[in-house]
């Protein structure tokens, strides 16, 4: 855990710059009522365990852990409308002939069965007119879509729009763009393949228009003529089955290490086809198996925006222009990431229906939600896929962004408990060797990349997870937790241990998905989830609470504020120490009620009675919590102005400290307000904010000031927080040494502390005797900030 600002036990070290109030005590983590959850009773217990965290590095995991969809980093989720970083890796998600699993289904017939089926030359013509090229550049980002080759290839009655086709005249040839292939394009490469060997093997993921890929090769090398052959066939009898003038195809061809597409496979059916005067395209998967020279040509399917215009091209638009209607913000959230070629046809439809008048730009809108609906029905709903690939689909859900190795070792864990509830009688059987994480990953439609991730030792490069699509996580866990209920059991029990683990992103990524499933079903996720962990014995459990309710009400469940209110100020103390940590997560987001329920929760404790043994405790962990909002709310642009959230609540606080527990209260506020900085050895936040205000008189900016320095001057005043205002004043300093700003900032806050004669020495005295290191003289900032205080003395 990380240590809470302020242990009193440094506040004699000159060099250690300590913001905690003054014996605080342990933090009063009570142990819960033997009346059992919701008794009401207004005992207090003694602590339960020594686990402290302080509320600003609470708020830090949870930012730091939690995945981009909850917080806005690297996508806003809104309707459908998903924007933002996409980790330079591609994008989309899976629809079709996707199975997961390592298993393949083989089927036997006699001889004299049929192993191969006509496809009509109307279907080849019907996908011609449509088709685009992808562009030659092989850096496949799978960016905004907005850019690589575009167009859309001619139409029908001669070739299609492809050129080149029975020749190799096509490269090169002036036409729009998308119209002709490049020679360094996938399609250039596997047509050339095609046309020396007579054979080409295509390989690439099923949503990525590989099929009709392969048809638009067999048109392109002149076959007017096209059949299907069985894809259960093995290697060695393909040959048989090669008709005389003709194109052939084998889509979704199965390869493995026990069934290889060897290179005298290859061979052999090149001569026959040879002989034939036919051709054939075997389409694979991503990963496979073949040996030999001429191995597998990667198919990467154009970029989003060009096979919209492919679409969009030949349909009524009602005058507007192509370009106009892929600038609409719905559109351009949708070719954001790549999608599957089917879903984008489908959706090429939509908006062609909206240029029309007949669909509104909802229905746009919408069409990202209702794609990720279907794919996951599809992956849950149907039998194509094991209980260890789905309890991999559920924790990928979990771990979305997070590290591949610990996704894999935790889907294990669920894998093991839904096993229980489907077949009680049997042991889990988990594969240790089993399919390959890149099948894995690529089954799930989904991206592995490099990014580096803070740990507590430092920046750790790390081998992540995403699904494609970003609506895809957060659809698999509402539709796992309201579709299919007979999965709840293993589910809570998984993240119950997911809460409990030693890790931070582990359980940060179990209070995400209770957030997940509590904006879906809040009343069932309280019960089973939340409110077990409130009245947990152990601080992982507490936080896991906090935590799921403040991404909750980031990904917008209501009543959260309310529930929040209504713990603040209960009896109970395991629901207002719950409360009281979250409004620290997510007070910013309403800052003034946030404030407001803190103040009435110490009214609260001044209205139970005397002081109790744990209302220390507990007043530091409120003042932690409201100098975590009040820090958070004033990092906002134009916090400090008329209407800022800063601006209005700072000042608020300075009537409040005329005596009583309210005094108290806002003092260690103020204290605690002083440690948390800007990243590993910034600035402090609180600093910050002062030299960011305005300070024309007159101006909402100068009464944050006047407001701040009133808060410090009481704190350097009072025989209780003097020691600890002037270490944390002692680490503002040397904070200052290397950064300009905060010397300046400084430079025009001490003034403002220095009112009386004895404010002055004592400050000139505390510049004097700072110590930097070994250095026995004071380091060079304090002696220029020594300066703004007052003259130097005389030599």
């Amino acid at each position: 855990m990380n240590a809470p600002y302020g242990d009193p036990a440094t506040a004699g070290d000159p060099a250690a710059a300590s913001s905690a109030p003054p014996d605080p005590g342990p933090e009063a983590d009570l142990e819960p009522d033997p009346a059992g959850p919701g008794s009401g009773t207004a005992a207090d217990p003694g602590p339960d365990d020594s686990e402290t965290e302080h509320a600003w590095d609470s708020r830090r995991d949870l930012y730091r852990h939690s995945p981009g969809i909850m917080l806005g980093r690297s996508a806003q989720l809104g309707g459908s409308l998903v924007g933002g970083d996409q980790h330079g890796v591609s994008g989309g998600h899976v629809t079709g002939d996707v199975i997961l699993g390592s298993k393949v289904e083989y089927r036997y017939g006699g001889d004299d069965e049929e192993r191969s089926g006509e496809i009509p030359t109307a279907e080849v013509e019907r996908i011609a007119w449509n088709f685009a090229f992808p562009s030659g550049d092989s850096d496949d980002s799978g960016g905004s879509g907005v850019s690589g080759g575009s167009g859309v290839s001619g139409g029908s009655g001669d070739s299609g729009g492809l050129r080149g086709s029975g020749d190799s005249s096509g490269e090169g040839e002036a036409g729009a763009p998308g119209d002709t292939w490049e020679p360094g394009s996938p399609f250039g490469l596997a047509l050339a393949r095609l046309r020396e060997h007579r054979v080409a093997v295509l390989s690439g993921p099923a949503t990525t228009g590989r099929r009709a890929a392969a048809l638009m090769l067999l048109r392109a090398v002149g076959s007017t003529a096209y059949r299907a052959l069985d894809p259960g066939l093995s290697p060695g009898r393909l040959a048989g089955e090669v008709r005389d003038g003709c194109g052939h195809l084998i889509d979704d061809y199965p390869t493995s290490a026990e069934q290889p597409l060897r290179e005298h496979h290859l061979r052999a059916l090149s001569e026959k086809l040879c002989a034939a005067g036919s051709h054939l395209v075997v389409v694979v998967g991503p990963h496979p198996v073949v040996h030999g020279d001429a191995g597998p040509v990667p198919w990467r399917p154009p970029e989003p925006a060009a096979l919209l215009r492919s679409h969009l091209r030949h349909e009524d638009l009602a005058g507007h222009s192509v370009e106009e209607l892929l600038a609409l913000p719905e559109v351009r959230a949708v070719l954001g990431h790549r999608r599957p070629v089917a879903d984008l046809a489908a959706f090429a439809g939509r908006v062609a229906a909206h240029a029309r008048g007949t669909l509104p730009l909802s229905g746009l809108a919408s069409y990202g939600r209702h794609a990720a609906e279907q794919q996951v029905r599809a992956w849950f709903d149907g039998t194509g896929q094991t209980l260890h690939d789905k309890a991999f689909l559920i924790a990928l859900a979990t771990f979305n962004e997070a590290p591949y190795p610990l996704t894999a070792e935790l889907s294990d864990v669920l894998f093991g408990l839904l096993q229980r509830i489907e077949n009680p009688g049997e042991p889990a059987r988990i594969p240790v060797f089993g399919t390959s994480s890149a099948q894995r990953v690529e089954h799930a439609q989904a991206d592995r990349y490099l990014e580096t991730e803070e740990t507590e030792w430092g920046p750790v490069l790390q081998t992540k997870v995403q699904f494609r699509d970003p609506l895809t996580a957060i659809t698999l866990l509402r539709e796992v937790w309201t579709g299919h209920p007979s999965a709840r059991p293993a589910l809570v029990t998984w993240l119950r241990r997911l809460a409990d683990d030693p890790r931070p992103v582990v359980r940060t990524r179990a209070a995400s998905t209770a957030a997940v499933l509590a904006h879906a079903d809040l009343p069932s996720t309280m019960s089973l989830l939340i409110r077990p962990w409130v009245f947990g014995a152990r601080l992982r459990a507490r936080l896991a609470a906090a935590n799921a309710l403040a991404l909750a009400h980031h990904l917008g469940t209501p009543h959260v504020p309310r529930i929040l209110r209504e713990w603040c100020t209960t009896n109970d103390h395991r629901l207002r120490r719950a409360a009281v940590r979250t409004y620290a997560l997510v007070g910013d987001a309403f800052a003034g009620d946030a404030v407001e329920a803190l103040l009435a929760a110490v009214g609260a404790m001044e209205a139970r009675g005397g002081p109790a043994p744990s209302w220390r405790a507990e007043l530091d962990e409120l003042a932690q919590s409201a100098a975590a909002v009040l820090l958070a709310a004033g990092q906002n642009a134009g916090a400090w102005e008329a209407g800022g959230a800063a601006a209005e609540l700072w000042p608020a606080l300075v009537p409040l400290t005329r005596g009583g527990l309210t005094r108290d209260f806002v003092l260690r506020t103020v204290v605690h307000a002083c440690g948390p900085v800007d990243g590993a050895g910034g600035r402090p936040l609180l600093l910050d904010l002062f030299g960011r205000a305005e300070a024309v008189p007159g101006t909402p900016g100068a009464l944050l000031r006047q407001s701040l320095a009133s808060l410090w001057r009481m704190v350097l005043n009072d025989p209780l927080y003097s020691a600890y205002g002037l270490d944390n004043l002692r680490g503002w300093v040397r904070a200052a040494g290397d950064d300009r700003d905060a010397e300046r900032a400084l430079a025009e806050l001490l003034p403002l502390l220095a009112v009386s004669v004895e404010d002055t020495k004592r400050l000139v005295y505390l510049l004097e005797n700072l110590r930097g290191g070994a250095d026995p003289s004071p380091p060079a900032v304090a002696l220029r900030l020594r300066g703004a205080l007052s003259p130097p003395p005389a030599p």
